[in-house]
């Protein structure tokens, strides 16, 4: 049996490659506990000076956790927020703050923990074919792993669509919106490997990436191609500013019937699709999980108050571990696994629990979002005591 990742030194680089093709690359624990490890051992090694983060395949980067493990965990026993979210958020933090430089490469699918995995790095390349999304409420979970403290820094409001509805992004969108900083074509990916590789003094290894990307020498979006979500930010921040999920489904009923929403209306939006797109928007949230949904939005909009990454961590592993707990996570991973539905473009809807948005208890998700846990992300970090109410 492979290992789940490959990590070699080559020059002075310590190349570290996720190494799951058959699953493109999902985040297991073993992987995890194999990335942390030669990371700790990598930060004390002065033969390494930098790191190259990479997924082996054809078909992406990472297409993130690995829910079949944490099923399979959780009929075992398991506290699954204890242990596989925990370790994983320590490993994000421990990425984006490396005290060494570390560019991460997202070609193809690359989804929910590889972009956090990925997005946290010092210099963040993407190709030309990838796709980048956070598809959590598609299966009855909330965005995490540092995702809301990046969701929470987008443009206006698009962050909130992003999270609520589960939007793929291209490579233009994803340097536009801040989540990479530079878009190398695919068929440059292995000349910029080897030149890493080869190079002296990679203590500046962006300057290298910058020689690859489409227009060598142009600034960060170059080659990207054109960001399809800003264009439609007019109408995104006009209806997804709304305090509630309920207002927001209100709003994007009437944008689309022609009616002015915060000023705008339709006809006068810069996306000559509003009404149709912002209609699609309603169809979509009508299909995801109502709790997963009510919960993304509170767990966005508390990321933008001033949060740091460990503080969002924290507050996500609260909120994981608590939708452990919850029908709509096992509901929705066992249809994605299965491959029953797809519940963002096919007609089928897993049996949400509850299934009104007016029947989702808020008081709930706001107690798990704050109640600390035992056993937390950075227990001494943040000041939060070993012994807590929770486990």
């Amino acid at each position: 049996m492979n290992s789940p990742l490959s990590a070699v030194i080559v020059g002075r680089l310590g190349h570290l490659s996720l190494n799951r093709p058959d699953s493109i690359n999902a985040i297991d624990l073993a992987m995890m506990q194999a990335m942390t490890e030669t990371l700790d051992t990598w930060a004390d090694d002065p033969a390494v000076s930098a790191v190259l983060l990479d997924g082996v395949g054809d078909y992406g980067f990472c297409a993130g956790g690995d829910f079949r493990e944490i099923l399979s965990k959780a009929a075992e026993g398991m506290t699954i927020g204890s242990v596989f979210f925990r370790n994983e958020y320590r490993l994000i933090a421990k990425l984006a703050e490396y005290p060494k430089p570390v560019v991460s490469i997202m070609h193809g699918m690359t989804m929910g923990g590889g972009i956090s995995l990925a997005g946290h790095a010092s210099t963040r390349v993407v190709t030309d074919g990838v796709k980048l999304g956070q598809p959590e409420t598609g299966y009855g979970f909330v965005p995490d792993g540092g995702a809301t403290w990046r969701l929470a820094r987008t443009p206006g409001e698009l962050g909130t669509y992003l999270a609520l509805n589960s939007v793929d992004l291209t490579a233009g969108d994803a340097i536009a919106l801040g989540f990479a900083d530079v878009m190398v074509p695919t068929e440059r990916i292995g000349e910029l490997t080897t030149a890493l590789e080869a190079a002296d003094d990679v203590t500046a290894p962006d300057e290298i990436v910058r020689r690859f990307a489409s227009g060598a020498g142009a600034g960060a979006g170059a080659g990207a191609g054109a960001a399809t979500v800003l264009d439609r930010r007019d109408w995104i921040d006009a209806c997804y500013s709304a305090g509630t999920v309920e207002a927001i489904l209100e709003r994007l009923w009437a944008f689309s019937n022609g009616e002015e929403v915060d000023g705008l209306r339709a006809a006068d939006s810069s996306d000559p699709d509003a009404a149709a797109n912002a209609a699609t928007a309603a169809d979509t949230l009508l299909r995801l999980s109502p709790t997963a949904l009510v919960a993304t939005l509170r767990s966005v909009r508390a990321a933008r108050d001033g949060e740091t990454l460990r503080e969002a961590l924290e507050r996500e592993l609260r909120l994981a571990r608590w939708f452990t707990t919850q029908p709509d996570l096992f509901t929705g991973v066992q249809a994605l696994v299965a491959q029953n539905t797809n519940t963002l473009h096919q007609g089928s809807v897993p049996d949400w629990k509850p299934a009104d948005l007016a029947d989702v208890d808020l008081t709930d998700i706001i107690a798990a979002m704050e109640t600390q846990l035992r056993h937390s992300v950075f227990p001494r970090g943040l000041g939060i005591p070993e012994e807590a109410t929770e486990a």
